[in-house]
């Protein structure tokens, strides 16, 4: 069974990096987004960036905590590199904080991710 077709979206080159391994994946078929929330409390206003990361496929291609950065990324050698590796060094990389496998008519079609 096939999803909707929305394939001309997945054209962005990702690099996944699993947390338990410091494993680079390249995905050549996935959406990247950036995008800016705000929120307001008692203090007052303040804003924070985010993405919205889809890669197609059966196949989980990320877990909460796993890195991801647009593009080909390098490659990390060990904990040290995984550790010194952070968005605030490192642009349009996002620490990844949840997963959400996304289903048409019964069948997993796409998985979505953001930080």
């Amino acid at each position: 069974m096939r999803g909707p077709n929305y394939t001309k979206l997945f054209k962005q080159t990702i690099s996944v990096y699993d947390q338990t391994t410091y494993k680079k994946t390249v995905y050549r078929n996935a959406f990247f987004d950036f995008r800016k929330v705000q929120n307001v409390d008692r203090t007052g206003s303040s804003e924070a960036n985010t993405a919205l990361i889809v890669v197609p496929g059966a196949a989980q291609p990320f877990r909460v905590g796993d890195k991801v950065m647009i593009g080909d990324g390098p490659v990390l050698a060990d904990a040290r590199a995984w550790a010194e590796f952070i968005p605030a060094k490192y642009s349009g990389l996002v620490v990844i904080r949840y997963v959400d496998p996304k289903y048409y008519r019964g069948a997993l079609v796409h998985w979505e991710a953001g930080g």
